[in-house]
């Protein structure tokens, strides 16, 4: 595809063609190029340095540099990760500091002061060769500093070599760089680099120098750079570096004390967008842990828990891998007990790093730096240490780590020892999955927000379900634990009276799911969310529960287990914690703080929990005494079954001791108990005595047998006790004495005894739940960070970017290149991209004066034609050119300066404008700037960039993938220059023998110089800028009818035409195949081309230079910080800067508002002014107004007439998403826009940046040489057909993949059934692949079984061939060949007999064979036979004029023949082959048929003689007029009750029978009908009156009438009207561009002209070719009469104007010029006088035979009588030859009989303004007979349809039934047909019984060739007949009249009737006698032979027997 920015319009279009057929041959296949992908970015060191916070932190990057990421991605890349581990220092670097006091400063990060330093021009380093000198830096002074470093900035602007087969790879190149003191004789550093990859985009990187401290000098340094490695010397390479400038670096390093931080030092490349972001595991601050805190460690004594957290069993567990621990060092450790918290704690504490919540809160709460400073006797350190070992997992007794179930994530923090060890598994550990053992809690966190410091601790604390409270004077730890006993007990005598209130929660509170957000370390230290759902939540049995989903973001959980377990909690918890109690009692309840858990017994209440009371009375401590006495205070009072064995669970007996707050939980016997009472209840007990026998265990947690009390715990009088079941005493919390509750809030007012209490039932379960461990899948979403800088404006290129599928297409992908200048702006953003693809475009030719009306006038006026309403005008924003650059042409080249100087001299250059460059801000021209004393030598010398022809040849070719030129650019040194003569001077430095001089190509050209830019010397603000370039691109047709030459007229203006390249349907003329027209500015610009006869396609490309799209008022940024307004440029002639003598030379400079603040060398100017957006009106042709919000789009528009402005139609936008290659790949043909912001991630946005490319399709050229080859080959099957085959050249390197081949012919004859050809008479496609080129590099494609037609050279086959590039297009080839074929005649048949055999006609013959018995002709297809009525001979014109009978294959010997027609009949028989040619010879055989006698006529119908019977019945149809369906049908076959105008009354009787006819005439004999064309006859629809089942038989004889003369058999080419000759014998006709321009003169188009001698005329083409004569048509000079009106009728009557026509009897006339009744034109007519002003018409002169015209069309006006010449009339006159392109000289002339006039006087049309034809005289060969002018061979096709139906008038004519006469009057349903949805119900007729009661007949004649043919209806005759039938009975007489019943034979009429006497007395004869007969029955008596009645006596029988149908 084409790849550069450019415009295009085209003015025609290749249609898309699609089909198959033929084959293909194999061969070569080609090299299919490859190309690397690009692996080269722009490069530069970005050093970062990241505070990590207060320090000292204890580990950062603890496993090494793969614990760090880079913009959420792993950096493997810039790790020797096979190595050491460590980074690749060439790429990455990482340095940090812990956060000491004492740190040292991070080398080489820290702050830096740089200070940019520009050449004044880029200088391009080579390292000569090839007569290209070298070209580097040499000895460059810095400035005057002891600088600590040097950056050296390069730039590539492309480096790939493209192989000779197309290949695109990868190449390399290398720099080296010296530095030296500041004398520059002594080496202090060296640096060298070589780049390898590949990239079709500018690389930029630096090479950085560190000065060595020895070395530093406060007078600075020199240096030297050179490219080491050698220049490409093939156009296929391209390995272009240049030095930008250098930076000289001074570094100001700091240590930040007490600060920890990180650097980063990152080679950034091209997918770099601004800053990345780093992210560093860090262990972080060293805190407080207790002294005997023993917590797992690596091999290396890092505290980590990687060892242990590991499956319980297995290999990988803990004690088979074994671990360390911090008081073993670094022994392996293997025992399964892993303590923890060793032994008893005595208080103190160390310093360590751990992740333990717990300890992280007590350092907040104590530390005094950072934290709140507490004094450490405040704090209930204890508390803290058993909820530390909670969090832990480990054993409150022990301290060993129990751990809870978890699964690993598969990182590193679940690693058995001894695994993982390679640097590449660093980061790996047990898979993901695996169930482990870990802590419970642990925390992970950063706190950088300021908040309230016990919010912030209470955050934390509820990490473990905690909260940190003051109490008792200390702060503790409330924590939900499970296992927790009471630790007070309350009933109804501790309790205030109704103060004890229960409630439960809605159950709508409780919660169904949890989604729990945690930081997943696996997903790049993103929050991960996670839902847990409570079990069955969705298994759709609980129909009503409400689904109630709460959210929970985690602190410092980075653990999926840890989160999930504690939403499992949040769900269990409100599920089962429903109940809430409150309540009032005394001042003991302040010993309690919320998290304790208490005891509560009461039954006063609805809700009843055991029983409680008081003990009144001490027990003592006596072995096997346990008796504790109860007293009960309220109701209901104690009874028997309470106590005894009716319970069925064990009874519990909770004693909370006042004393000591003991408190103990007994079981008691249900048998050993004493109740009593007192006064103080009127039923039941209030006291009793029970028995403990088993005390519950609380450090088991099991029961003890108990048989006496201790001192200690024995209960005493005032104690309180709760009384009830146990369910499962293995179960603690089962214990129905008592309700456990945990105390949530203390109330007390002030000077009130009274303590409220609130609580939530506590069940120990929930907690112990919480640690089963549900895996859920996680959701993750982003965190969002914010800046509230706005960002710059991003920097980006957008470039086509070609490469080769691998499949061979060529695909064009959008390359971005983003190089924003980020210095001054450090916050990270993100670059936005939207991606328009308008629907069409134009160039804006007109200068846009913006206002109320904004018109815009577009080059291409297409784009408007139904345009959407929104458009936009683009090309401002996002202009960019480089600051300073200077374009100048070079127009002429000198080598001067030999004498007297170097051998070579040097090279003047011809720069038109170099005079005028004026650098404002020095006041002297821009190559003088740099000369003076403010900068010495420290910006270098001054540059000019030039064109050279580095290679020998281009590579591949222009507009191709792989493409590239000859010419690269060179920086060279410019050693003077004159501004009076505009030149520049240069080194004519010699290489290798070779000048520069001679490797500069021709002028003119254009070079390069650059201003010199330094941000203290902005004077006046002014700076050049290079203008607008781009390529326009224009493609159009050639059209055949253009005279010799054409013009191609150009939008833009080239500045010479040098700049402009002109394609040939592909290829490229040269310059001087074409003519350039620029230099008239007051008109376009055009290409002159002098046309070829086979050119067919342009395709002109103009480099275009013009003005910058930079205008007044517009805002362009040059770098961060940076953005100016321009208010004044030299090509505005608006401006007060305005220049015309620079804008003529293409010089363009601005002026800004400000200065800048920075150098802007090697930096661009980008216009961020917006592109305005608005709609379309007023659409004109190429014109519209385009209304906008000039508010919002502000800008000026002054520069459009300079054809740099674009409109793009319906430019939307839309978001494009990109992957890291920062490539859209495969765009679309057509212009695509991208824009580009940035945008920080708190939302702030830059102004967009606008860039767009057009793509075209690659333009691959017409294929050369294509041929067409016919060749004959024997099929298997059918015998020797035709082949052609298309071949043709390959087309090399323009990645061409397949070859589009369609082919047809022109047209086909039918040469029998399956002929093979007819399928060929529209184009069939086919794609045939490129590969498949054969050894001389040509494609072949070969198309079987091609129709040839009936004779050889008649039909062509036509090859189109389009090259493709799989869905790209190239241009067509068209290639014509006429097809010869087989000629050889095939053998006729012999033998040829037959005969008829009942209905049938069976055929016989035999075929020549050879002496093997096989045909004689391999390619024998058929034998034709054909039949003519009568005895006729087997002539060729019989055979042509004879009908179609049958076809059978060749091979078969015999045909039968069902029998349509009888009578006499000769059938004619000819052989033909697959080829078409016919046998030379007809055989024929007549015979005669006649109707067997096995059936009656029943009714018989005759359409041409109704009156005349032709069976032995009189005609069904007797009186009706001959032909009445053509004759009598005047509405066309319908019914109408009255006709319409100008007819009247009702329809006909045959309408409305539906009879009808078309396309026939009346003839001489009136029982004939003509047609002249082809013709259709429907006869009546036939009622029978009855339903029969009988044959119809259809007698139809017509006959072909063959035209012989050319009167009707020619073929008209063109009607001309002629110009005076002045000659006799000459015609003359300029139209059509000349008479004999149309037959060949000076015409290459017309097929060989030539006099052919055998035809004595003109003729072209080949042997079958045109055979050309002149006809004057119609031109009759004689009396002529104008006519008025013609009759429908026989004889046909003319009416003429005026008073007397001056007619006789017999006159001869011809009728022409008639409009309506067309079929009355051109005929010789004689006429019968009716009166003056009216005759009759006959077709003989004795006006005998009337022409009857009641079949032609109804006249409607005009038409003359004419009594001319008629032998004359049409004469006509052969062609001599050609005088000129008007004139042709006439031949021999002949009158329309083929009477020669004897000369070439043809004076009618040899005059002025006389009508005339040029014909084509048909030949036998256009007929396809070969031998005689007998017509084309199945010109007429004949055809008999027949339909029939069962239904009576009533259902066939139901629309109109005459009520009294039951006639129908309306017109028939045709859906009472048989068959009716095909055709209406006719069919094919085929004779045979069919069972119907009407019946209908078509008769169609097919005349394709009416001038040849005339057909006549000799006979239309049809009958209905019935097979006979006999039918007998005998019955046995007895002197009666008899009676037979016949109605079981069905006859339709009486029967003939016969009877024989049986056991008559021969003595006494008798004599039968039918007295009464019918179809139905039959009645007769017997006489005797006296006629009396006959005697019985002796048993006589009569046998009767009926014969009929």
């Amino acid at each position: 595809m084409a790849f550069r920015n450019f415009t295009n319009y085209s003015t025609f279009s290749v249609p898309q063609i699609q089909g198959a057929k033929g084959g293909k041959g194999g061969g070569a296949e080609p090299h299919t190029p490859i190309e690397h992908p690009q692996s080269l970015f722009s490069t530069d060191i970005l050093f970062v340095v990241v505070g990590l916070g207060e320090g000292p932190l204890y580990r950062i990057n603890p496993n090494g540099p793969q614990d760090v990421e880079l913009g959420d991605n792993t950096i493997d890349d810039l790790i020797n990760l096979d190595g050491n581990g460590l980074e690749n220092t060439s790429k990455f670097k990482i340095l940090s500091n812990t956060g000491t006091t004492t740190q040292n400063r991070l080398d080489v990060f820290g702050e830096t002061v740089t200070t940019p330093q520009n050449f004044a021009s880029p200088v391009t380093l080579r390292s000569g060769g090839g007569g290209i000198p070298a070209s580097q830096v040499t000895l460059q002074e810095t400035s005057s500093k002891d600088w600590d470093a040097i950056s050296f900035n390069f730039a590539i602007g492309g480096l790939q070599r493209i192989t000779d087969k197309g290949d695109v790879l990868s190449h390399s190149l290398s720099v080296a760089i010296t530095v030296f003191d500041h004398t520059g004789t002594t080496t202090i550093a060296t640096a060298s680099r070589t780049i390898s990859g590949k990239t079709t985009v500018a690389f930029k990187f630096s090479i950085k120098i560190q000065i060595p401290e020895a070395s530093k000098n406060v007078n600075g340094y020199r240096f030297s750079i050179r490219k080491t490695s050698g220049d490409g010397t093939s156009s296929g390479t391209t390995d272009d570096v240049s030095i930008q400038g250098w930076n000289e670096i001074e570094n100001s390093p700091q240590s930040y004390p007490r600060t920890a931080h990180i650097g980063y030092a990152l080679k950034a490349t091209d997918e770099h967008n601004g800053i990345p972001t780093f992210t560093s595991l860090v262990k972080g601050l060293i805190h407080k842990v207790p002294s005997n805190y023993n917590q797992p460690t690596l091999s290396t004594g890092e505290i980590d828990w990687r060892h242990i957290e590991v499956p319980a069993t297995g290999a990988e567990s803990s004690a088979t891998a074994g671990y360390y621990m911090q008081q073993t060092g670094s022994s392996v450790q293997t025992s399964s007990t892993i303590n923890i918290y060793n032994g008893t704690w005595d208080g103190t504490f160390v310093y360590s790093w751990s992740q333990n919540p717990v300890w992280i809160i007590y350092d907040l709460l104590t530390n005094k730096t950072y934290g709140l400073g507490v004094p450490e006797e405040n704090i209930d350190k204890y508390r803290f240490y058993q909820i530390a070992q909670f969090c832990d997992a480990c054993d409150y007794t022990t301290g060993n780590f129990i751990g809870v179930d978890g699964l690993a994530d598969g990182t590193f923090r679940s690693k058995a020892r001894g695994t993982f060890t390679s640097n590449r598994e660093r980061q790996l550990g047990v898979a993901q999955g695996t169930v482990i053992k870990e802590r419970r809690f642990t925390l992970d966190l950063i706190i950088a927000d300021q908040a309230e410091s016990f919010d912030t601790i209470n955050s934390l604390a509820a990490s473990f379900r905690g909260a940190v409270l003051y109490a008792h004077g200390k702060i503790t730890l409330a924590c939900d634990l499970p296992d927790e006993t009471p630790v007070m007990v309350f009933n109804e005598a501790t309790m205030k009276e109704n103060t004890f209130i229960i409630s439960g929660n809605k159950e709508s509170d409780i919660l169904t799911g949890v989604d729990v957000s945690y930081v997943d370390p696996t997903n790049h230290y993103k929050r991960e969310t996670v839902r847990i759902d409570q079990l069955g939540s969705n298994d759709g049995i609980t129909q009503t529960e409400i689904e109630n989903i709460t959210s929970l973001d985690l602190v410092g959980v980075t653990r999926r287990s840890q989160a999930l377990r504690f939403a499992q909690y949040q769900i269990a918890a409100s599920r089962y914690l429903k109940r809430t109690t409150t309540f009032t009692t005394g001042t003991d309840a302040l010993q309690l703080v919320p998290g304790d858990v208490i005891s509560v017994a009461q039954q006063a209440s609805g809700v009843a929990y055991g029983f409680g009371g008081k003990v009144r009375a001490d027990s003592v401590v006596t072995p096997n005494n346990t008796n504790v006495f109860l007293e009960h205070y309220t109701v209901p009072s104690l009874s028997a079954s309470n106590f005894g064995s009716s319970n069925t669970s064990p009874l519990a007996l909770r004693i909370i001791k006042v004393k000591s707050d003991r408190i103990d939980l007994y079981l008691v016997s249900n048998s050993n108990f004493t109740l009593s009472t007192t006064d103080n209840v009127t039923s039941g007990f209030d006291q009793a005595i029970v028995n403990p026998i088993e005390r519950f265990n609380p450090i088991t947690k099991s029961w003890d047998a108990y048989t006496a009390f201790t001192a200690n715990n024995k209960p005493e009088a005032g104690d309180l006790w709760t009384f009830g079941e146990i369910d499962n005493p293995d179960n603690f919390y089962t214990s129905k004495s008592d309700k456990l509750f945990k105390v949530t809030q203390l109330t007390r007012e002030t000077d009130d005894e009274e303590v409220s209490i609130s609580a939530v039932e506590y069940i120990s379960n929930v907690y112990v739940d919480s640690d089963k461990f549900i895996d859920y899948k996680p959701t993750a979403y982003t965190d969002i960070q914010s800046s509230l800088t706005v960002p710059p404006v991003p920097q980006f290129k957008f470039i086509a970017s070609p490469r080769t599928r691998s499949d061979g297409s060529v695909a064009v992908d959008g390359l971005i290149q983003v190089n924003t200048d980020r210095l001054g702006f450090g916050i990270s953003y993100v670059t936005e991209y939207e991606i328009s693809k308008p629907t069409g475009g134009s160039l804006v030719a007109n200068n846009i004066v913006v206002g109320d009306v904004n018109t815009i006038q577009v080059v291409d006026a297409n784009v408007l034609v139904g345009a959407p309403a929104t458009a936009t005008l683009v090309g401002k924003n996002g202009f960019t050119s480089p600051a300073g650059e200077i374009k100048l042409l070079c127009t002429a080249i000198e080598n001067t300066d030999t004498i007297g100087g170097t051998v070579d001299g040097n090279i003047s250059l011809t720069v038109q404008g170099f005079g005028q460059v004026f650098d404002d801000n020095f006041q002297c021209n821009v190559l003088d700037a740099n000369d003076n004393s403010v900068f010495g030598a420290l910006k270098g010398e001054d540059q000019i960039s030039i064109p050279v022809n580095q290679n020998v040849s281009a590579q591949g070719l222009l507009n191709f993938v792989g493409f590239a030129p000859i010419v690269t650019a060179l920086s060279r040194t410019i050693v003077g220059h004159t501004v009076a003569t505009d030149t520049i001077k240069i080194d004519n430095t010699r290489t290798d023998d070779e000048t520069l001089l001679s490797k500069i190509p021709p002028a003119p050209f254009y070079v390069t110089i650059n201003q010199l830019l330094d941000s203290r010397h902005y004077n006046n603000n002014t700076f050049y800028v290079s203008g607008s370039e781009f390529t326009h691109v224009q493609s159009g047709e050639i059209n055949d009818s253009v005279s010799d030459s054409i013009t191609i007229d150009l939008p833009v203006r080239p500045r010479d035409a040098a700049f402009v390249r002109l394609f040939i349907d592909g290829e490229q003329k040269t310059a001087g195949q074409f003519t350039v027209n620029h230099t008239n500015p007051a008109v376009n610009a055009t290409i002159v081309y002098t046309k070829g006869s086979t050119d067919t396609a342009f395709r002109a490309e103009v480099d275009y230079y013009s003005v910058p799209i930079i205008e007044r008022g517009d805002n362009v940024q040059a770098a961060t910080s940076n953005v100016f307004s321009v208010i004044e440029c030299t090509y505005d002639p608006a401006s007060s800067l305005s220049n015309t003598a620079l804008t003529a030379n293409n010089i363009y400079k601005i002026k800004l508002a400000a200065s800048p603040k920075a150098n802007l060398g090697g930096l661009f100017f980008t216009n961020i002014s917006s592109d305005p957006t608005g709609f379309l009106g007023n659409i004109s042709g190429g014109t519209a107004t385009l209304d906008y919000d000039r508010d919002t789009f502000p800008g000026k528009f002054s520069l459009a007439n300079n054809r740099v402005y674009n409109l793009q139609i319906g430019s939307d936008f839309e978001q494009l998403f990109l992957t890291k290659d920062q490539i859209i790949p495969g765009l679309l043909q057509g212009t695509t826009a991208l824009r580009a912001r940035n945008k920080t991630r708190g939302g702030r946005t830059s102004a967009f940046n606008t860039k767009f490319i057009h793509i075209d399709n690659i333009p691959i050229q017409k294929v050369r040489n294509a041929t067409i080859v016919e060749s004959l080959y024997r099929e298997q099957t059918g015998g020797v057909a035709v082949r052609a085959t298309i071949q043709f050249d390959h087309i090399f390197q323009q990645n061409v993949t397949d070859y589009e081949i369609s082919y047809r012919m022109d047209s086909v004859d039918d040469v029998g059934v399956d002929d093979g050809g007819t399928d060929l008479t529209s184009f069939n496609t086919v794609k045939v692949p490129a590969s498949g080129l054969d050894s001389d590099n040509k494609i072949r494609f070969t198309v079987n079984g091609i129709n040839r037609g009936l004779t050889s050279d008649t039909r062509n086959i036509i090859f189109r061939i389009v090259p493709l590039n799989k869905d790209i297009r190239g241009l067509q080839a068209t290639v014509t060949k006429s097809i010869i074929g087989k000629t050889a005649k095939p053998a006729n048949i012999f033998n040829f007999t037959g005969g008829q055999q009942i209905d049938q006609i069976t055929l016989l013959w035999s075929y020549a064979r050879t002496t093997d018995g096989e045909l004689a002709d391999l390619d024998l297809k058929e034998v034709i036979v054909k039949r003519l009525p009568g005895a006729i001979d087997a002539t060729i014109d019989n055979f042509v004029a004879a009908a179609d009978l049958v076809t059978i294959s060749a091979g078969t010997a015999r045909k039968s023949i069902p029998i349509d027609t009888y009578g006499e009949f000769t059938y004619l028989a000819r052989t033909r082959d697959t080829s078409g040619n016919f046998s030379e010879s007809v055989v024929g055989i007549t015979l005669t048929t006649s109707r067997p006698i096995r059936s009656t006529v029943v009714a018989a119908y005759n359409e041409d003689d109704p009156s005349t019977n032709f069976t032995n019945i009189v005609n069904t149809n007797n009186g009706e007029t001959n032909f009445p369906s053509f004759s009598q049908s005047t509405t066309g076959g319908l019914a109408f009750a009255v006709r319409p105008s100008p007819l009247s009354g009702p329809s006909t009787a045959t309408d409305n029978a539906n009879g009808t006819s078309s396309g026939w005439s009346a003839t001489s004999s009136a029982s004939d009908l003509l047609a002249a064309g082809s013709g259709e006859y429907i006869t009546q629809i036939r009622d029978f009156g009855s339903t029969v089942t009988g044959a119809i038989y259809v007698e139809i004889e017509g006959t072909q009438s063959v035209q012989t003369n050319y009167n009707s058999a020619k073929e008209s080419i063109l009607t001309g009207v002629t110009d005076a000759s002045g000659t006799v014998g000459v015609l003359k006709d300029a139209s059509f561009g000349g008479i004999g321009t149309v037959l060949g003169f000076s015409n290459s188009s017309v097929v060989s002209p030539r006099f052919d001698s055998n035809n004595q005329t003109w003729m072209s083409g080949g042997e079958s070719g045109n055979v050309y004569a002149i006809w004057n048509d119609g031109q009759y000079v004689g009396n002529v009469i104008s006519i008025s009106a013609i009759t429908k009728a026989s004889p046909a009557v003319v009416t003429t104007s005026g008073s007397e026509h001056g007619l006789v009897n017999g006159n001869r006339i011809i009728i022409h010029d008639v409009e309506g009744m067309t079929e009355i034109n051109n005929r010789e007519l004689y006429v019968n006088r009716v009166n003056a002003t009216s005759v009759q018409l006959y077709t003989d002169a004795s006006t005998t035979a009337a022409l009857n015209s009641g079949g032609f069309g109804t006249y409607t006006s005009s038409g003359v009588l004419d009594q001319g010449d008629y032998a004359n009339s049409n004469s006509y006159s052969l062609i001599a030859g050609l005088i000129d392109a008007d004139e042709i000289r006439l031949g021999q002339t002949f009158h329309s009989n083929g009477d020669s006039t004897g000369s070439n006087a043809l004076g009618n049309v040899t005059t002025a303004a006389s009508n005339y034809k040029l014909v084509n005289l048909r030949q036998y060969s256009d007929s396809g007979t070969g031998d005689t002018y007998a017509g084309s061979l199945g010109a007429i096709k004949a055809q008999t349809q027949i339909r029939t139906t069962t239904a009576a008038n009533a259902q066939l004519y139901a629309a109109n039934i005459n009520g009294s006469t039951g006639a129908s009057e309306g017109n028939a349903d045709i859906s009472q047909f048989v068959g009716s949805a095909v055709n209406d119900g006719f069919q094919t007729y085929q004779a045979g019984s069919r069972t119907f009661r009407q019946f209908q007949l078509k008769f169609i004649v097919q005349n394709d060739l009416p001038d040849e043919f005339d057909f006549t209806i000799d006979k239309f005759r049809y009958t209905i007949e019935k097979d006979t039938v006999t039918f007998t009975d005998t019955t046995a007489y007895n002197a009666t009249t008899k009676t037979i019943s016949m109605v079981d034979s069905g006859f339709l009429t009486r029967p003939v009737i016969s009877y024989a006497m049986l056991n008559e007395d021969i003595h006494a004869p008798h004599t039968v006698v039918t007295t009464a007969a019918s179809n139905q029955s039959v009645t007769y008596k017997v006489l005797r032979s006296d006629g009396s009645t006959g005697d019985t006596s002796n048993g006589m029988s009569v046998m009767m027997t009926a014969t009929g149908v």
